[in-house]
């Protein structure tokens, strides 16, 4: 019987991507398009991936366009695909400013990408993302394009404040009720200074929504009466109660401006009073029927999601909720004990669990030894792979000379009529030609090849100096970053009665016990379930200064499902 032969594993197919401004191809050398593109090639051929059926034979050139913006055809048609039939598993390009110049463009690349499980790599960056390694690098530049739009949203929080205090609006649409005209001569930077004025054609309408409100009409009737009358929302949709809501609480129609909780006096004309602003909110707050509007919860974002495994029989801990009275509950439960398959597991409470695994590697981190040990580890590989694929390239370099010198010698000789050109002359010289060529091809390999252990050892290096920084504000990052970066990290994390086992993609094996704040017993099956906390200081937070670093905002509680938890230590 002839056994089956296994499918080879399809390869790869990448798209190289080059671009060049005008400035550029004017600066010396690697820097034209053909260059970039003979870099990313040799690349390619080093980890054995193919070019994908895109562009000029898997080549797409921005020729002449700035790396400012992502307002050109070649990156944009990169994008398109991805979008759509994606059409190549990765992008591969010479230096990250060769894809953009705009950090908030890289990093919404990074992520797009991310999402769309398209991989790239940077040539000169010695950046990988299908690596383990350089999974864990986009996690932390991940993390740390979070904190760069935090940041940024400060910078323009405090911008809006100031105007706000001087009674001007902050942009955005305009209320109905109001329209926008000119306010004076254009900016020196071009934009034109706008302020808004009553609209008289609609300004009576909305006017009767306050006095409706004010009168303890629902609703309902209000936007009736508005169809009634012919007024269409400013997309020219029907009125619906959130909308309607949205005007009777909005400040800006009693002639003040509300921002980041502060209000103020504003500078344009009032369309109602503010005694009957303040009637028709009093009867739209008091909870009356017909004017309670239920807020719908954001989900929560389980950390975790698919790493979990049961100490006890092996299977995935899936992600659960349940409804109580007033609020839902979120947990990681084990599939077959849910299914009731024989195993006795119980579940435990998922924001207690996530908290705990985000605490535990900001520890780790503060102790400088269990994350850096096992990214230390990597590098040693990392470099003792480059050193032997070095030594190689070294005797290969050596034998060529070799081979050149021998065949420079015989050609001397046969130019000074030392030695007569004959079949035997011809034949020899044709074989040292040979054995270059041969040795050349086998150099350029390994040269790619060195390139490649080169990108793990430097990127391991990137996250030696650059992960107790990410850890240490992992527990202030958005949920999705912190997910990005733990799922890049962790393997897989088997979970017992009193312990927990992580397994990590970068060498080190990590343990602990299991913090109490998430014992399985807490979580019982009950009607109303209540996750319970202990006095544990397992996660008992540890003050951690470090000078020079940037300090980030006050800690905002940024995954709004998450049940509130306080450790009493």
């Amino acid at each position: 019987m002839i056994a089956p032969t296994k499918p080879q594993k399809e390869k790869k197919k990448y798209v190289i991507y080059t671009r060049c401004s005008t400035d550029d191809q004017a600066q010396g050398d690697f820097t034209t398009l053909d260059a970039q593109a003979h870099h990313c090639k040799n690349m390619l051929d080093a980890f054995g991936y193919e070019l994908a059926d895109i562009g000029k034979k898997g080549i797409v050139n921005d020729d002449g366009f700035s790396g400012k913006d992502l307002n050109r055809p070649g990156i944009q048609s990169i994008l398109n695909d991805i979008q759509t039939k994606r059409s190549f598993d990765g992008v591969i390009f010479f230096r990250l400013d060769r894809l953009t110049r705009n950090p908030r463009d890289l990093y919404a690349l990074i992520d797009l990408f991310r999402a769309k499980d398209v991989d790239f790599i940077s040539v000169r960056e010695n950046l990988d993302s299908s690596t383990a390694i350089g999974r864990v690098v986009i996690g932390i530049l991940g993390l740390l394009s979070a904190f760069e739009r935090e940041l940024t949203g400060e910078r323009v929080k405090a911008s809006a404040i100031a105007r706000v205090r001087q009674g001007l609006r902050i942009g955005g649409n305009t209320p109905i009720g109001y329209k926008l005209i000119k306010n004076g001569d254009p900016l020196p930077n071009g934009k034109q200074p706008m302020k808004a004025i009553i609209d008289e054609k609609v300004a009576s309408h909305i006017k009767v929504v306050f006095e409706m409100a004010a009168d303890n009409r629902s609703l309902t009737e209000i936007g009736l009466e508005l169809i009634k009358r012919g007024i269409s929302t400013r997309k020219g949709n029907i009125w619906r109660k959130q909308g309607i809501s949205t005007i009777i609480k909005c400040n800006f129609y009693k002639g003040y401006l509300k921002y980041n909780d502060e209000i103020h006096k504003a500078k344009h004309e009032p369309l109602v009073s503010e005694k009957l602003w303040e009637k028709a909110n009093a009867v739209l707050v008091a909870r009356l029927p017909g004017h309670n509007l239920v807020k719908r919860n954001q989900g929560y974002v389980y950390l975790l999601s698919g790493l979990m495994k049961c100490g006890y029989c092996g299977s995935h801990l899936v992600s659960a909720h349940a409804v109580g009275r007033q609020n839902k509950f979120f947990y990681y439960e084990c599939a077959r004990s849910r299914q009731g398959l024989g195993c006795s597991y119980k579940r435990i409470s998922a924001p207690g669990f996530d908290e705990a695994i985000v605490k535990y590697f900001k520890r780790a981190a503060e102790n400088q030894e269990l994350i850096v040990k096992a990214i230390g580890n990597a590098i040693l590989e990392s470099q003792l792979k480059f050193e032997k694929i070095e030594t190689k390239l070294n005797e290969q370099q050596n034998e060529l000379n070799t081979l050149r010198h021998e065949a420079k010698k015989l050609i001397e000789l046969a130019m000074n009529n030392a030695i007569t050109q004959g079949s035997t002359y011809k034949t020899k010289l044709s074989g040292i030609e040979s054995e270059i060529e041969k040795l050349e091809e086998e150099i350029n390999k390994l040269q790619a090849q060195k390139r490649v252990a080169e990108m793990d050892a430097s990127s391991g290096e990137f996250l030696y100096s650059n992960i107790r920084l990410a850890m240490q504000y992992l527990d202030q990052a958005p949920p999705e970053a912190q997910k990005s970066l733990l799922q890049a990290l962790i393997k897989d994390i088997t979970v017992y009665d009193d312990k927990i086992a992580i397994n990590m993609y970068i060498e080190q094996s990590l343990a602990d016990t299991l913090p109490k704040i998430i014992d399985p017993k807490s979580a019982k099956k009950e009607k109303n379930p209540t996750p319970t906390l202990s006095q544990d200081r397992v996660l008992a937070s540890t003050p951690c200064v470090s000078l020079g670093r940037p300090t980030w905002g006050r800690r905002r509680d940024l995954n709004p499902c998450k049940q509130s938890h306080s450790l009493l230590c």
